[in-house]
Order: structure tokens, then sequence, then C-alpha cells
């Protein structure tokens, strides 16, 4: 009996032991304290710390026939720059919906 309990602690141990590696992955690189803002005809984006890049998008309507939409984005600014990165839509579009993107 003791030798079956000692056989399966060893062997979870082993199975542990094998299962930690693959559970912890690697660190991740990534922008935070984001956020998106804007207004009706742009988009801004701003990341506070972190590392990597990050950028303003925007998906632009035409309120009016025939209803185009277009996708438009900032270039990219590094992570705790400072930096505020903009986006405007096209004239006679408006702002559908915005975002931030992040690069590592």
């Amino acid at each position: 009996m003791k030798r079956k309990l000692t056989s399966l602690a060893l062997g979870t141990a082993v199975v542990t032991a094998l299962m930690l590696p693959l559970s912890a992955g690697p660190a991740s690189a990534a922008p935070n304290g984001c956020y998106a803002g804007g207004g009706y005809t742009y988009a801004t984006a701003f990341c506070s710390g972190g590392t990597g890049s990050y950028q303003a998008y925007a998906v632009c309507f035409q309120s009016y026939w025939p209803f185009f939409q277009t996708f438009v984005q900032s270039d990219w600014k590094r992570a705790g720059s400072g930096q505020t990165a903009w986006v405007w839509c096209p004239f006679g579009y408006n702002v559908k919906s915005r975002g931030v993107g992040l690069r590592n």
C-alpha cells in the first residue's frame, strides 16, 4: 500500500513538473493604460505605459446615400511616449466606431 502511494505521489509530481513550462507562456510586451476617445469626425488613442506601439482607428460612414463606410487608422506611436494618436474621417463621413490598435 505504501509503495502504491509513493508511486502515485511521484507520478503526480513528474506530471506537474512537465506541465509547468507549458502553462507559463512568454511575457507579453504590450502597451497598457490605453484608452480611445474622439469626437464626431475623429478618433484618438493614448497608452500611458508598457512597451510596443499603439494607434487610433475608426470606422467612418456617410450619413447620406449611398451610405459608404471606410476604415481609417493613424500612424503608430510608441507606448509611454506621451503622444496622442489622431485620425480623421474623410470629408462628409462621421465616426461609427473607434478603438486602439496594439502592436508588440
